[in-house]
């Protein structure tokens, strides 16, 4: 009998979603809304690494921002999840030094335990095959693998990094050949046509033994002032508040480029068809389905969004229209990606008030 792998969720609750401006603030961003469904995302993610199936997960720990700490025990709450921390970051650091903590926290508190590190603000339909791919990737991280997860495409996304299989070293898993950048349409077109290119989901799923050789072997001062950080943390409860001292001159960088990209543990589990994105955009989304607050003729396709006002829209089948108390957007669905130009303005124009 195959021993049933163990594995410590943590979730990064980092991201501001500037895509889904106005919707996504500062202050509850897109994580926190109930873009699929009746749960946040946030909420989704979390109650996805509670289950059970062929591994056991622990209750999740969650590294968030001390702004959205309050916003983070609320929505757990109201899903009846009760998380074994939640880690505040003073100020973000990326995905290495959130790596790095996460690591040391599950060596420390959950003893042979493998990390899974997760984004938050991810949808994945289908939670029972997602589970199923972390239990693949277990034997291999077990094994000293850092496994990244790949994700089927199912079009030439030019928007996604993406992972290139090699030579496969267990059951849907294979080890990493390269880490390849956003590609542009004709190359994306290629990965999709050769089967063995993922899109890169930003998920990890490693030893807390690995993640800091690999860390000290290729980004000493991001391991040792990331987990000095966590050395001198105040803790009350389960809140465990990351010193602001060491962690400020933690170096900023990605997990991918800081340690991915360069060791020779990376493996892929993969292809993971279990209905993902990262919901980068407001095209991610389906148009919206019946709203009375939402008045839309001859508008079939148009992304059309309230939480309150009403809208009226005619022939706006290309259109993004998303309406809220205090602001408005309206942009072409070929434009998704610029609505951060409209966060980077308001920025400049110091309008704190719509951040």
């Amino acid at each position: 009998m195959t021993k049933r792998a163990i594995i410590q969720p943590v979730i990064m609750s980092g991201g501001s979603g500037t895509r889904l401006w106005p919707m996504s603030r500062a202050a509850r961003p897109k994580q926190f809304l109930p873009l699929i469904g009746d749960r946040s995302l946030f909420q989704e993610t979390a109650l996805r690494l509670s289950g059970g199936g062929d591994a056991d997960f622990l209750p999740p720990v969650v590294i968030a921002g001390a702004a959205h700490a309050a916003i983070v025990r609320a929505q757990l709450k109201a899903i009846c999840v009760e998380p074994a921390a939640i880690i505040i970051e003073p100020m973000p650091r990326n995905t290495a030094a959130v790596a790095a903590v996460a690591g040391a926290w599950t060596e420390r508190r959950a003893n042979g335990a493998l990390t899974l590190l997760a984004p938050a603000d991810h949808h994945i339909a289908d939670a029972a095959a997602f589970r199923r791919s972390v239990a693949d990737g277990a034997f291999a991280a077990a094994k000293g693998a850092i496994v990244a997860f790949g994700v089927k495409p199912t079009e030439p996304h030019t928007g996604y990094g993406y992972v290139e299989a090699g030579a496969e070293i267990a059951r849907n898993v294979a080890e990493v050949a390269a880490f390849r950048e956003k590609p542009d349409r004709q190359t994306a077109e290629q990965y999709l046509r050769g089967g063995r290119h993922f899109w890169n989901a930003g998920v990890f799923l490693f030893s807390p033994e690995t993640i800091a050789a690999e860390l000290s072997a290729f980004a000493p001062a991001i391991r040792n002032e990331a987990t000095a950080a966590l050395d001198a943390a105040r803790c009350e409860s389960h809140m465990v508040a990351l010193d602001a001292t060491r962690f400020s001159i933690c170096p900023s960088d990605s997990l991918d480029y800081a340690v991915m990209e360069k060791t020779k543990r990376a493996a892929v589990v993969g292809p993971i068809d279990a209905g993902w994105s990262d919901i980068g955009s407001w095209t991610a989304l389906r148009p919206s389905g019946p709203d009375p607050r939402i008045i839309a003729i001859d508008s079939d396709g148009a992304i059309i969004r309230t939480d309150g006002p009403a809208v009226g829209a005619i022939s706006a089948g290309e259109m993004i229209i998303v309406a809220t108390a205090d602001a408005f957007l309206v942009a072409p669905k070929s434009r998704a990606q610029d609505v951060k130009k409209i966060v980077a303005e308001l920025k400049a124009r110091k309008r704190e008030d719509l951040l």
